[in-house]
């Protein structure tokens, strides 16, 4: 079903519905659907990047504890609950780098202040990646990208932006100023010069 109505973002009218609601613009489908998506492969990405991060550091430090004879069950206890910790908070810390984590890079999205469109840093980073710390919330998340704002976004007063239509009014939250159809030009014509004429207007 189709308004009429061209997408703000590609500018095809195709698969324009009054349900396809995207931060409350109305956009088509396939823009709606894609940066949904977009946001799920790239927390996706910071997931394996994590695990295969923390895999890398486990086994250094494993290494690291041969060598110096630390290999008793609460040295090793130790660094496990170490690199959890550390991990833990760099996956809720990942936007912090500039609104992006290494998976928003990649997949062209940012993290901004929703009011004054600035990359977030990492407190704002933690505040809003702090809900898919619990369990099952995740797959909610997963549900709320399709309209744009999900909870941690409203915690901490962020949102997340497309870069490749960034200066786009859906996440701008700045409509863009219409320029009128017909506007008054100014005409540069030569003085009036006295010709005799009776009926020529006088000259100011």
């Amino acid at each position: 079903m189709s308004t009429g109505e061209s997408c703000p973002l590609c500018g095809k009218s195709k698969g324009m519905n009054r349900k396809s609601l995207l931060y409350g613009y109305n956009v088509c489908k396939r823009c709606r659907n894609g940066f949904a998506n977009r946001r799920q492969i790239a927390y996706f990405i910071d997931g394996i990047v994590a695990f295969v991060l923390q895999i890398l550091a486990g086994v250094v430090l494993g290494i690291l504890l041969g060598i110096t004879g630390l290999t008793s069950e609460t040295s090793v206890g130790i660094v496990d609950w170490f690199l959890f910790a550390f991990f833990f908070v760099a996956l809720l810390a990942k936007d912090g780098f500039s609104g992006m984590s290494p998976g928003k890079a990649l997949m062209g999205v940012r993290a901004v202040d929703r009011t004054t469109g600035v990359p977030i840093g990492f407190g704002a980073s933690i505040v809003r990646n702090l809900p898919t710390a619990i369990p099952v919330v995740p797959l909610i998340v997963g549900l709320q990208l399709i309209n744009g704002p999900r909870w941690g976004d409203r915690w901490a007063g962020t949102k997340v932006i497309w870069r490749k239509y960034a200066d786009s009014p859906i996440f701008t939250g700045v409509p863009r100023e219409r320029k009128p159809a017909f506007a008054p030009v100014a005409a540069n014509l030569a003085p009036v010069r006295e010709t005799g004429n009776p009926y020529q207007a006088p000259r100011q």
